[in-house]
């Protein structure tokens, strides 16, 4: 403990050497809320105080460390008294209490500050917020932390009063929302304007400052803070009804222009409105304006407002940027600006801030290009940049074509292969090939070089040729299909294989022949094909007999190993009637024939072949007489036509006649060709009826 007390001593040495108050900040209480929330609750309030660099802050682990061996508890006190006693056992000047309360949606943080030396709170705030406890740990805390370093201590006024501060780069943001409209501001003292709404921004130096809202029939709303640098603060300021001081504020006229126009305009840290801009009730006395404009220097001047005198600002913007235009080969390159991805090329920006930027441009398969470049006030840049390739061409050839290419496992394509985009680096190369030996190669692709490989697969087969027949014959190797016969050059494994053909209606054959690697070998089947019998017997005998049309002998006879099939046997004899007939053989059929000839006379025969010429002649009448029909017809339509176009009526009445006379005989005709078509078609029906007896004997 001894070790810890000496410490705290060192802390608060330090902190008496640079001025900073030493505080702690207790644990917050919680009501509605659990233990843990709260713990995190004054943990983040005690960062953002920190962050101010107002206080010397007691590390929070030392402090419990302490209070832990004293076997004091600090968690849920909120009493002064306790606040103080736990200040004094830590060695702080100062200490921050509080508690949170949380109803329904609603968050509520209630701290104070008290002095631990006289135990008065020398602080106290309280804000509310509904809504989630993340916004009200990023809103509310922070806004409260930020109060509470702009007012806990703001020190000593030095001998003269208050005096603003227009000198200090570093400025403070802070926010006013108040209840009224058209309040009067004064700011250290001096009389400022008139709101225009009901937020008043105030951006304004780093350091003290006083701030007064005035409005009649109201009570002033006063405040004194330090505004510290590049942090935030909000008020809600309400106005009390009553009486105000008497303020008696004298004017002038403000105007304030600038090039470019639009630029934002301060006055003495009040943000009013946009260039050109007119205030007509500008306090008295000297003020600071200050005119923005993004990508611009911002313009400071002192004014100096006299009573009923116009005070005129022309501020003359210095540009703060150049202009920055980026081309690349290839084109369509990514281009980042220090990490941020602005677009492809070609890019260009018309206004970029002056400064120092990495700029990296990259695409695909290239090499990234980086570099830090430095824009100045209204500089024009430009940049070609020509990528490296991060790739190669990869070339491969072989003997015979067709090898299967695999890339690190993955397959490519087949040889003859070509890959133009191929990134640099390390390849396993495999190369593989039905019946001939692998090919596995480590190859090195380097940047835009071409690696070129033409190589010579090992045949681990032999070539073979199938002839024979009959020809479409399928054949087969190791009961796989390979083509038809004839078969030339297949390639074939190295080893012994079984080779086979097979046809429809032939025996199917199958022998073995050991392929040796780069042989050519040639083989013959000539299949059998499969055959049937056929005996024929005629009545009378000695009848030619003829199969397909071949002569194959005379009646009886036994025709033996006729192959299976379709075929047509004809029978013709000189003093009787030929027969024929079609079928069908099978294998191993034995298929018998028995014919009775038959003389033409009173044959069946001769009565078709008499039904077919009395049906000609019947068709033949019936044409010639339609044939008659259609010429009387025509003729009649022609004397028709001389009828009508007559130049006497001698004329007329012959033509008319024949007209008349060749109408009827074109009926009549038309007459005797449909009545001559029903004895053909019963010569038609008497033939087939023949037809189907002769078939059927």
């Amino acid at each position: 403990m001894k070790k810890n007390y000496i410490i705290l001593l060192f802390y608060l040495f330090v902190s008496q050497i640079v001025g900073q108050e030493r505080i702690a900040v207790l644990q917050f209480d919680g009501s509605g809320v659990d233990a843990i929330t709260a713990k995190n609750i004054s943990k983040r309030f005690s960062y953002y105080l920190s962050t101010t660099n107002r206080f010397d802050i007691v590390e929070r682990e030392m402090m419990d460390k302490i209070l832990e061996e004293q076997k004091f508890q600090n968690s849920g006190c909120v009493a002064d008294e306790c606040a103080v006693e736990i200040g004094e056992l830590i060695g702080v000047s100062q200490i921050v209490a509080g508690s949170v309360d949380k109803i329904l949606d609603s968050y509520s943080l209630n701290i104070k500050l008290v002095d631990v030396a006289t135990g008065k709170i020398i602080y106290q705030d309280m804000d509310d917020y509904e809504g989630r406890v993340t916004d009200f740990i990023k809103v509310t805390i922070k806004n409260m932390a930020m109060r509470l370093a702009a007012e806990a201590k703001v020190g000593e006024v030095q001998e003269g009063g208050d005096l603003t501060q227009y000198a200090s780069t570093k400025k403070g943001k802070v926010i006013f929302n108040v209840d009224q409209n058209n309040v009067a501001i004064f700011i250290d003292g001096q009389y400022n304007s008139r709101s225009s709404g009901n937020q008043v921004v105030l951006s304004i130096a780093e350091g003290l400052h006083t701030i007064k809202f005035s409005r009649s029939s109201f009570k002033d709303w006063e405040k004194k803070f330090n505004v510290i640098a590049n942090e935030e603060m909000t008020y809600d300021v309400k106005l009390i009804p009553g009486i105000a001081a008497k303020v008696e504020a004298t004017t002038g006229i403000l105007l304030v222009r600038s090039e470019p126009g639009d630029a934002s305009v301060y006055v003495d840290g009040i943000e009013k409105g946009m260039t050109t801009l007119q205030i007509t009730d500008i306090g008295i006395g000297d003020h600071e304006i200050r005119v923005e404009k993004n990508l611009y220097y911002a313009y400071t001047e002192i004014v100096t407002i006299h009573p009923d005198m116009i005070g005129e600002v022309k501020a003359i913007l210095k540009p703060n940027f150049g202009s920055l235009s980026i081309k690349s080969n290839p084109t369509a390159s990514v281009v980042m600006i220090n990490g941020q991805v602005k677009g492809k090329t070609p890019y260009s920006i018309d206004r970029i801030k002056s400064g120092t930027y990495n700029i990296q441009v990259s695409k695909d398969l290239y090499h990234t290009h980086e570099e830090n470049f430095i824009i100045t006030d209204g500089s024009v840049n430009s940049r070609d940049i020509l990528l490296t390739p991060a790739f190669g061409k990869l070339i491969v050839k072989t003997t015979p074509r067709g090898a299967k290419v695999k890339i690190d496992g993955q397959s490519k394509g087949v040889t003859p292969f070509e890959l133009d985009e191929l990134p640099s680096g390390n390849y396993h190369l495999s190369l593989t090939k039905d019946m001939y030996q692998s090919i596995e190669q480590d190859i090195v692709i380097d940047d835009g070089k071409t690696f070129d490989l033409n190589l010579k697969l090992e045949a681990r087969s032999g070539l073979l040729s199938i002839i024979g027949g009959p020809k479409g014959a399928s054949v087969f190797v190791n009961g796989q299909k390979i083509g038809h016969i004839p078969v030339q050059d297949f390639r074939i494994a190295e080893g012994m294989v079984e080779l086979s053909a097979s046809s429809q209606d032939y025996h199917s054959q199958s022998e073995f022949l050991n392929i040796k690697r780069d042989q050519t070998y040639e083989h013959v089947f000539n299949l059998d094909r499969h055959t049937g019998k056929l005996i024929v017997i005629t009545q009378p005998p000695d009848a030619e007999i003829y199969l397909d049309k071949e002569g194959q002998g005379k009646t009886p006879k036994i025709l033996d190993g006729i192959p299976v099939g379709i075929h047509t046997i004809d029978i013709k004899h000189p003093s009787f009637l030929a027969q024929s007939e079609t079928f069908t053989l099978t294998l191993n059929e034995k298929k018998n024939f028995r014919f009775k000839l038959m003389t033409y006379d009173g044959s069946i025969q001769q009565d078709i072949d008499m039904g077919k010429f009395k049906q000609r002649i019947s068709l033949g009448s019936s044409a010639a007489f339609a044939v008659i029909g259609f010429a009387m017809q025509t003729l009649a339509v022609k004397n028709y036509d001389a009828y009508l176009n007559a130049g006497s009526s001698n004329d007329a009445t012959n033509f008319y006649n024949k007209t008349s006379l060749q109408d009827r005989i074109a009926v009549g005709s038309y007459g005797f060709a449909s009545a001559l078509l029903l004895p053909a078609l019963k010569f038609t029906w008497d033939i087939g009826k023949l037809k189907k007896q002769l078939n059927n004997r």
